[in-house]
């Protein structure tokens, strides 16, 4: 039997037939004990008959799991290294060919004996004798073991990466807040997008934030810019609207280029973690230098906003919670407390024009900047920068260490003159550390310290100084954080950040969270404080208990406190199927006792993710919030929708013209559309990233070569990515006369096919071959095959039934 989706399916696997005559006593004979069998003879012949098995197949089975004649895709491994999917060939004995693409791949030593008469195959055994060779035919693999002096030298080798290709792409997230009290009512939108297209490595994109406020609309652009990857040498370029990047100052706006290091890209912009609580349906804006740079919306309770993209890595980031009833709050989250990192070994060169996008009227002065970063032994990390621009230098210089196992710490000092208005020279300095004290406790704590002449260079070139601008020239600003896991107790976190200004002010945020399972019930807490001053203000706590109620249902309990207000929840969450969920829920107030209800629902339609939030209340207020993320990627075979954003490296794959074929990739699962084709939207620039299909969303009646296929391209490639099927028909047939038990079925050369089972029945893999088919039992004439089906398949079921008829000659 041979299985398909857990389901034995008639056929007879090759291996376990060899097992089993392995098993049975008595089938070898002694000479066969002494030597190893080579062919039929081996075994006794008589008790093969008198057991119903041919002794012409015994022999076929004694062979090893071999290839059959022609070219294979398989994964190649050398020496336990992958290296990738490669075309081997193999001949008619299943002999592997050693031709110039698999030495390639495998990046082993050419022969010094050239190919083999009127073939492209080296003798590489005659070379490397001690070579192993281990085909695998059920995982469509390939290993190879050979001496270490038949490898080549080891060089950066980047040609076996995908490059080129072309598509344009769009980038959403939309996102409505529409709130209505009595006769009043409110609405807000905003639309994160982002613009480009791919060609020939070269990447070009354009950032915009568009917020809608009632009647009242605003645009932010953020930026505009191409890049391309040198992969030869290593290096970046940029140029247009661009994010200035240095290892260790603080970037800024330009229109101009840089050039920098692939492995510094790794850091630039990196992408920011947010917490925070919003009382109900809220609008989140996050500034940093006074500039927008992402708003959307968020429901009840805790919330985390992932992935935010900042102008620079240096500057502290602003969060705008504006509730549904009106109510705004606003709290910093220090740049140190979003993590500053080690910058990575490289360079980075710059220089343009600063590009003036926050609320305040500046100049717009040429800057020059140039960064470099080294690391001069495995624990130590050195880094330098200097910024010149007209009436503003700066120069700065870090250091990272690993003293000790699992510690780290990251020191830098910065020093400015800004000569602009007042000569005005200051210096900052950063401390951070972070500790894995066990396996269950880890710290991080950051402290950053300033001189009142202090400037960075967007705020040298405002003219007059800006209420962000203001908020943010803090003298000093301290960060800790703790965390803490046990196998039962669950997990436990907690931070704390304090800023304090030159005017003598001083605020404080504190975020505490924990959570468990137990007995599959999920508990968890999160508290947020927020200090001005020695006045504690609008401090909130949120408990969440949730309940399996079945196997995608849970049932959720919750009490939060905001401000002095106590409300309690009940709720239900059900993840039906990969496309779709709901949450459903009621809360009371306990000051007003007013009860509010709620309903959700999240979709995955294939092609986008999309949100519906509705909330109402006793007191006639309601609240309609909903969403859509995803991308439109136009190419060459047409236009396909991902329910992802695409990044700067992805691939367009195809499965036939067959609709709805779910297939796993990095960024998650994706379904074909009415062309067979999806968007895989983020691959692993110079890396490796699995595309897999799950073989269950195929029809009952199609095959596919290999459903697995491991892509590897460079930063800006558009990979095209064809997974190979085949439509089928597979058959049971039930003979019309009593055939043995064991006999071979073969086509008419003598290639093997399948045996007869029990109950005169056959069953044929593949009906679309049409070779004629014979059977033949041991000491009995052989007998031609043949059967009759519909002229179209049922592409529902896995097998069709037929009779079938044994005529002998």
């Amino acid at each position: 039997m041979s299985y398909r989706d857990g389901k034995a399916v008639p056929g007879v696997s090759p291996r376990l037939a060899l097992m089993a005559l392995a098993l049975c006593p008595g089938l070898l004979t002694h000479q066969a004990w002494a030597e190893p069998p080579s062919t039929a003879a081996a075994f006794d012949q008589q008790t093969l008959r008198q057991r119903g098995i041919d002794p012409e197949l015994a022999g076929l089975l004694m062979q090893a799991p071999r290839f059959t004649e022609g070219r294979h895709a398989l994964s190649l491994t050398v020496n336990g290294q992958r290296r990738g999917r490669v075309d081997v060939s193999f001949d008619q004995q299943g002999t592997l060919c050693f031709d110039p693409l698999l030495l390639d791949a495998g990046q082993l030593v050419t022969p010094s004996s050239g190919p083999v008469e009127e073939s492209s195959c080296y003798d590489f055994l005659q070379d490397y004798p001690q070579t192993v060779i281990e085909p695998d035919p059920a995982s469509l693999s390939l290993a190879l073991v050979v001496p270490t002096q038949a490898l080549r030298p080891v060089t950066q080798d980047i040609s076996g990466y995908h490059t080129g290709g072309f598509a344009a792409l769009l980038n959403y997230d939309v996102t409505g807040l529409y709130n209505r009290y009595g006769d009043d009512s409110n609405r807000f939108g905003s639309a994160n997008t982002e613009v480009g297209f791919n060609a020939g490595d070269w990447i070009v994109r354009s950032r915009q934030v568009q917020t809608w406020q009632d009647s009242v609309s605003s645009t932010t652009h953020l930026d505009a810019y191409t890049q391309r990857t040198f992969a030869s040498h290593q290096a970046v370029l940029q140029a247009g609207q661009i994010n200035l990047y240095n290892p260790v100052l603080a970037g800024a706006q330009i229109n101009g280029m840089q050039v920098l290091t692939e492995q510094a890209l790794q850091n630039q912009n990196q992408g920011a973690t947010i917490d925070g609580i919003a009382n109900g349906p809220a609008q989140v804006e996050v500034r940093q230098n006074g500039t927008l740079i992402h708003s959307t919306v968020v429901p009840a309770g805790p919330f985390t906003l992932s992935n935010v993209p900042r102008l620079n890595g240096r500057s502290d980031v602003e969060v705008t919670v504006k509730e549904a009833t009106g109510e705004e709050r606003r709290f910093t989250v220090p740049a140190a407390m979003l993590g500053l990192g080690l910058p990575a070994p490289g360079f980075s060169v710059a220089a343009g024009r600063v590009r003036n996008i926050g609320d305040g009227e500046g100049v717009e002065p040429w800057v020059v900047s140039a960064g470099y970063s080294a690391a001069p032994h495995p624990q130590v990390s050195l880094g330098s920068g200097v910024l010149a621009a007209e009436d503003y230098r700066s120069a700065g210089v870090s250091l990272g260490l690993l003293p000790w196992q699992d510690s780290q710490v990251q020191f830098s000092v910065v020093a400015s003159e800004a000569t602009r208005r007042t000569r005005e020279r200051g210096v900052q300095t950063d401390l951070a550390w972070s500790q894995k004290l066990s396996d269950r406790w880890s710290v991080t704590a950051a402290n950053s310290w300033r001189t009142p002449g202090y400037r960075d260079l967007t705020e040298s070139t405002y003219t007059t100084d800006t209420r962000e601008q203001q908020r943010s020239r803090y003298r000093d600003q301290q960060s800790a954080t703790t965390s803490w896991s046990h196998p039962w107790l669950g997990a436990f976190s907690a931070g704390v950040s304090r800023s304090s200004s030159f005017q003598g002010d001083s605020s404080s945020r504190a975020l505490a969270s924990w959570g468990t399972q137990v007995a599959g019930m999920s508990v968890s807490a999160t508290a947020e404080w927020h200090m001005s001053g020695r006045r504690y203000n609008d401090d909130r706590v949120y408990l969440t208990l949730s309940v399996p109620l079945g196997e995608n249902r849970r049932g959720r309990a919750w009490i939060r406190n905001a401000g002095g207000e106590h409300h309690t929840g009940l709720g239900l969450n059900e993840q039906i199927n990969d496309q779709l969920a709901y949450r459903v829920g009621v809360e009371r107030d306990s000051r007003d006792r007013e009860v509010e209800s709620s309903l959700g629902v999240s979709a995955l339609p294939y092609y986008s993710q999309m949100d519906f939030n509705y909330t109402r209340s006793d007191a006639e207020r309601s609240s309609y919030q909903g969403g859509a993320r995803g991308a439109v990627v136009l190419h060459s075979d047409g236009v396909t929708f991902s329910p992802y954003p695409v990044r700067d490296t992805f691939a367009v794959l195809s499965i036939g013209d067959m609709a709805g074929i779910k297939v796993n990739t990095p960024s998650g699962p994706v379904w074909t559309d009415w062309q067979g084709q999806a968007v895989a939207s983020q691959l692993s620039a110079y890396g490796r990233s699995p595309l897999e299909v799950q073989t269950r969303s195929l029809p009952r009646n199609a095959d596919i070569n290999n459903g697995l296929a491991v892509v590897t391209a460079g930063r800006g490639a558009v990979d095209r990515v064809e997974f190979g099927v085949a439509l089928t028909r597979r058959a049971l047939l039930t003979l019309d006369r009593p055939v043995p038990r064991g006999s071979t079925v073969t086509t008419e050369d003598g290639e093997f096919i399948t045996l007869v089972q029990e109950n005169n029945q056959v069953f044929l893999p593949d009906v679309l071959d049409t070779r004629t088919l014979w059977i033949k039992a041991p000491d009995q004439r052989r007998c031609h095959l043949r059967f009759e089906l519909p002229a179209k398949a049922d592409p529902h079921v896995y097998y069709e039934t037929a009779p079938a008829r044994c005529q002998t000659p």
